[in-house]
C-alpha cells in the first residue's frame, strides 16, 4: 500500500530528527513519535531505510530531508501504480497527486523522472489515443485535438499524432451522414451531430448537400 503523504508542517526544520518511540500498528506500518512531539505513520519498508527504529539517537538526516524523500518516494511510487494500470498523460498524474496532498515541487521532481524513464509518455498516450479514435471512424481530426487538449496534452503533440492517423475527414463525415440518412435523420439533425463531432461547417454543408439535395 502506497501512502498519502507526509504533512508539510511535520517536524519540517534543518534539525537532525531523533525518534524518541515507535509503535507497530495492525496493519504492519510503525507510528513513530520524534523528540519535538511530532508523530508519523511509516510503511515497514520506510521505518527501516529511514533507521527510525534507531530511538534515542540523532539520525543522519534532518526533518527537511526526511520529508522531502519519504514524500517523494510516495508520490513516485503513487503515480508510477497509476500509469502502469493504464496510460495516462503527465497532466492527469500531476492532478491526481496534487489531489492527494503532494506538494507541486515534489509531483513535478516525480513526474520528471518517470518521464525520463519512459514510464510517462505524452506523444505515445496521443499517438494511442489518435490510434482509436482513427480506428472507430466516428470523430474528426479537430475533435480529437480538442480531446487530448482536455486531457493536458499540448497542441503540438496532439496535432503531430492527429495527422499521423487521420487523413481527411471528407469520407468520415460522409460515411456517417449516409447512415444517419439511411436510419431516417433529417438535415438538420445529422448537421448538428457532425459540428458536435468538430466537423467544419463548409464541409457539413457539402456532404448534407450531395445526400439531401442542395435545397
Amino acid at each position: 500500500m502506497v501512502r498519502e503523504p507526509l504533512s508539510r508542517s511535520f517536524c519540517e526544520s534543518d534539525d537532525r530528527y531523533v525518534a524518541v518511540s515507535h509503535e507497530k500498528n495492525d496493519d504492519g506500518t510503525y507510528t513513530v513519535t520524534f523528540a519535538n512531539g511530532s508523530s508519523g505513520v511509516f510503511g515497514a519498508e520506510e521505518y527501516f531505510k529511514y533507521d527510525l527504529f534507531a530511538t534515542e539517537e540523532e539520525n543522519r538526516r534532518t526533518y527537511s530531508e526526511l520529508i522531502h524523500e519519504v514524500n517523494y518516494n510516495r508520490c513516485r511510487a503513487m503515480s508510477l501504480s497509476l500509469v502502469k494500470a493504464s496510460p495516462k498523460p503527465s497532466a492527469l498524474v500531476r492532478m491526481k497527486m496534487l489531489s492527494k496532498g503532494f506538494s507541486e515541487d515534489i509531483v513535478d521532481e516525480a513526474i520528471e523522472e518517470l518521464t525520463s524513464e519512459g514510464e510517462i509518455d505524452d506523444r505515445l498516450y496521443a499517438e494511442k489515443y489518435a490510434c482509436e479514435k482513427a480506428d472507430k471512424g466516428k470523430s474528426s481530426r479537430n475533435l480529437v485535438v480538442r480531446e487530448l487538449a482536455a486531457k493536458g496534452i499540448g497542441d503540438e503533440i496532439a496535432c503531430e499524432a492527429v495527422e499521423k492517423f487521420f487523413t481527411d475527414d471528407e469520407p468520415i463525415a460522409r460515411e456517417i451522414a449516409e447512415k444517419k440518412a439511411k436510419n431516417g435523420d433529417g438535415y438538420e439533425k445529422i448537421a448538428r451531430y457532425l459540428l458536435g463531432k468538430g466537423f467544419r461547417q463548409g464541409l457539413v454543408m457539402d456532404v448534407l448537400g450531395d445526400i439531401f439535395g442542395e435545397n
